[in-house]
């Protein structure tokens, strides 16, 4: 059984975000489009493939959509988190396909540019949408169901793979990987975002961030 840490960004990772130049989405920084448009460079994000609900069939994604960072002179993340979706570079990808993530619910390839339409990096990124109902869990929450935010202070795996998705929501904006492969992310990316779980569930605690809920 291998225990699990969290790879993600947390809601009071704001400041650290801002440190290393990382897009903050919940602040508006990064806009989706299937045509960069210089006048509408963060529309709405409302396509037929944008959202989908069970039971019904998903649209296609389109070939290629068009990233816009604000303010941004480069691409400084390997991942973002996008509604239903993850932002990440050919580097991020093949890193998590090889130790474990196997899903494939759609994916486009992404041209990054700036609000002037400028290519901000060559290196190749996608678009990877994340259909929930169909991960199949593989991780054990111990305490899971005795904390009312739904928090875990402990989580493992019985599974062989090194990097996991959850269908519990306080985690499905980041990816659930093995204690073990810790060392193997600090050599491979540079400062990742990295908890324990007890460390997510404080780097998330509403009532000290200060955030309604409501």
């Amino acid at each position: 059984m291998k225990k699990l840490m969290v790879w993600g960004y947390s809601a009071q990772s704001l400041d650290e975000l801002a440190k290393r130049k990382v897009p903050k989405v919940s602040l508006g920084e990064v806009g989706i489009s299937e045509e960069f448009n210089p006048k509408k460079t963060h529309p709405d994000f409302d396509f037929p493939w944008s959202w989908f609900v069970k039971g019904q069939e998903i649209p296609p994604m389109p070939e290629k959509v068009y990233v816009c960072l604000k303010k941004a002179r480069s691409v400084t993340f390997d991942f973002l988190p996008y509604s239903d979706f993850f932002i990440m570079s050919d580097r991020f990808l093949e890193f998590i396909k090889k130790y474990g993530f196997e899903h494939n619910f759609g994916i486009s390839k992404v041209v990054i540019v700036n609000t002037k339409g400028e290519l901000l990096t060559d290196e190749t990124y996608y678009l990877i949408r994340i259909v929930s109902w169909e991960i199949e869990d593989e991780i054990i929450y111990p305490d899971l169901g005795m904390d009312e935010e739904g928090f875990s202070l402990e989580a493992y795996t019985n599974s062989d793979k090194d990097i996991l998705l959850s269908t519990n929501h306080n985690y499905s904006r980041a990816f659930m990987v093995s204690e073990n492969l810790k060392d193997k992310i600090l050599e491979n990316f540079s400062l990742p975002f990295l908890y324990t779980l007890k460390e997510w569930k404080e780097q998330n605690d509403y009532e000290i961030i200060g955030f309604d809920k409501s």
